[in-house]
């Protein structure tokens, strides 16, 4: 939820010959791989024309994020709010509301939210359990149908809501696969070997991944593991 926090404990981890590979903080600086599952700018901007599409490409939209600090979510939003600016019906009201990943926090706040601004039509949310919270408060208040939600989210715990189409979309990665990614790469570091751009992790998702310089001396590895799935594809992928 916050990479700078852990920066100090990695960088004494790191001293001591510990190997360190890291995952959703492109900007860890004491890691020796950061490991993304796709990019975040492009993740983020598919989510949010997902939610432009389901909005008719206008109307009152919201965000939210874990927490500030989370390098991910607020990449993502951030995304989101350059993809809406070529829709000038689109509003951005009340942006990057902080859910630290409480399905019933988040499901007040979406409360207020809908209280504050009646005509909002939609939100895009960052963190697993925003899309549990908001779909309710959607569901609860009539407005399946009319407000959009699109964000990151699980196949299982979403389901009733996207077959009610309380959640119009949901966008993720298996996290499974990212950390058999990241123990490939601890492997090779193991070993003494080298990161290389183009190279196969062995893992669907992770068969030609870019490696580039990170922030601080590790490297930044990201993979093409987005999926994006609605009420119509999301059975596909439970797991």
């Amino acid at each position: 939820m916050d990479p700078g926090v852990l920066e100090g404990l990695l960088k004494r981890a790191i001293d001591r010959g510990t190997i360190v590979v890291t995952h959703e903080a492109d900007n860890q600086v004491n890691t020796m791989a950061n490991i993304e599952a796709f990019d975040n700018a492009e993740y983020g901007t598919a989510l949010n024309e997902r939610l432009a599409e389901c909005m008719g490409q206008e109307g009152k939209w919201t965000t939210f994020v874990g927490s500030l600090g989370s390098r991910t979510h607020m990449q993502w939003v951030g995304a989101g709010e350059e993809n809406a600016a070529q829709y000038p019906g689109m509003e951005l009201v009340d942006p990057n509301n902080e859910s630290f990943d409480d399905a019933n926090g988040t499901y007040e706040t979406a409360k207020e939210i809908l209280r504050k601004h009646p005509d909002i039509k939609g939100f895009q949310t960052s963190a697993g359990n925003d899309v549990l919270g908001v779909g309710r408060a959607i569901e609860e208040a009539g407005l399946t149908g009319q407000v959009c939600l699109v964000g990151t989210g699980l196949p299982n715990p979403s389901a009733a809501y996207l077959d009610s189409g309380a959640i119009t979309a949901i966008g993720f990665w298996d996290p499974q696969k990212a950390g058999m990614a990241m123990n490939e790469v601890a492997r090779i570091l193991l070993e003494g070997g080298e990161l290389e751009d183009g190279m196969d992790l062995g893992v669907e998702g992770y068969e030609a991944v870019s490696v580039t310089q990170g922030a601080g001396e590790g490297k930044l590895v990201v993979g093409n593991g987005m999926v994006i799935v609605d009420k119509d594809t999301y059975a596909e992928r439970l797991f």
